[in-house]
């Protein structure tokens, strides 16, 4: 059987709904924004090092400010780190950072993920805030699912962080391969952000109605 028309009420909620996850997946990725920047321009070279650095520092405090004035943990995270590589390296030009400065950044955003978790506090429960109904995040399902989704970036970092050690010791060529396969994952990343609540939700509806489809 065809299902029946959505009434305009029906419609509108549903484009409400649409847009508060899409504003939920644009709030995180603009906390990644910094780091994919500087994954893209650093290259084997230390001026594109310093500019990969010294523009990501600059995105964090221009398109993150609001995220530091909240106390966004992944935006904290990212400006003590580009800062704190300021320093080692535009300024003092520390070679042995300079070196292990792909497995730092991946390392450090994995630190991030899986501190918040142990705190209590996932760094995603920050961001799911923003758009999620009050109503909603009274829920128990609420911090589980945001728990959950931050498990699924720190096991991200770590494994583009043992990625990183094996390009920095020589296991992998890295290049162009990679590139992908790091930025790669930050898309499944956020792909799992995106498609994980909805699971969760769907579940949910088919435990509440067993003789529905879901």
């Amino acid at each position: 059987m065809l299902s029946p028309p959505l009434s305009s009420h029906d419609l509108n909620l549903k484009l409400i709904l649409y847009s508060l996850k899409m504003k939920e997946i644009f709030s995180i990725l603009l906390g990644f924004l910094p780091w994919i920047v500087f994954g893209v321009i650093s290259g084997p070279s230390l001026w594109r090092l310093n500019a990969a650095i010294i523009l990501a520092l600059a995105l964090v405090l221009v398109m993150g400010y609001k995220q530091l004035a909240k106390g966004f943990i992944l935006t904290w995270g990212s400006l003590l780190f580009f800062g704190v590589n300021l320093v080692m390296v535009v300024l003092l030009r520390n070679l042995w950072v300079i070196n292990n400065l792909d497995i730092l950044s991946h390392g450090t955003l994995a630190a991030i993920a899986w501190l918040s978790i142990f705190m209590g506090k996932p760094f995603v429960l920050q961001y799911a805030r923003e758009t999620v109904p009050p109503e909603r995040q009274a829920s128990p399902v609420f911090y589980r699912t945001c728990r959950t989704l931050a498990v699924i970036w720190g096991v991200v970092f770590l494994i583009a962080t043992g990625m990183s050690v094996a390009k920095t010791y020589g296991w992998w060529a890295g290049g162009m391969g990679y590139q992908a396969v790091s930025l790669g994952l930050i898309g499944l990343g956020l792909w799992l952000n995106h498609w994980y609540p909805q699971y969760v939700r769907s579940r949910a509806k088919t435990c509440h109605n067993p003789d529905q489809p879901g």
